[in-house]
C-alpha cells in the first residue's frame, strides 16, 4: 500500500498534472463565465421584452379607446358635418369663403393702426361699427 500511496502522490504532486489540472480549471472557469454572461443577457433580453408588451398594451388600449370614439353617434355627426356638410334640420350653415379670410385679415392689420387710439374710441368703434376714427 506504501507503493500506491507514493505513486498517488507522486502523480498529484507532479508539474504535468498541476499543468493539467491548471488547463481544467481555466476552460471550467471559462465555461460558467460564458453561462453566466448569457443568462444575464436573456434576463436583460427579457426585461426589454416585457417593457416592449407593456408600451404595445398601452398603444392597444389607445387604439381601442380611439376605435370606440370612431364609431359613437358623436363623432360621426361631427365628421358628417364638418367633411359632408350635413346639417340637422332648421340649422343655418355659415362658409368661410377665402375672401371672408381676407377682410378678417384687413381688419386685424387695421387693428394694428388703432394701436394710438384711446380704449374708449376703440370701444365706440366696436359697439357701432365705426372704422373711422
Amino acid at each position: 500500500m506504501k507503493q500506491n500511496d507514493s505513486l498517488f502522490f507522486r502523480i498529484f504532486s507532479s508539474k504535468i498534472f498541476f499543468v493539467i489540472f491548471l488547463i481544467i480549471v481555466i476552460y471550467l472557469s471559462m465555461s460558467v463565465y460564458r453561462e453566466i454572461k448569457q443568462r444575464l443577457e436573456v434576463k436583460r433580453r427579457i426585461s426589454d421584452l416585457k417593457m416592449e408588451i407593456e408600451n404595445l398594451g398601452n398603444e392597444n388600449n389607445k387604439l381601442n379607446n380611439l376605435i370606440e370614439y370612431f364609431e359613437t353617434e358623436e363623432y360621426i355627426e361631427s365628421t358628417s358635418r364638418e367633411k359632408l356638410g350635413y346639417k340637422k334640420p332648421g340649422e343655418k350653415i355659415i362658409v368661410f369663403t377665402e375672401e371672408n379670410t381676407d377682410n378678417i385679415l384687413n381688419v386685424n392689420s387695421q387693428e394694428i393702426e388703432y394701436e394710438n387710439i384711446s380704449n374708449i374710441r376703440l370701444w365706440w368703434n366696436y359697439f357701432f361699427n365705426n372704422i373711422d376714427v
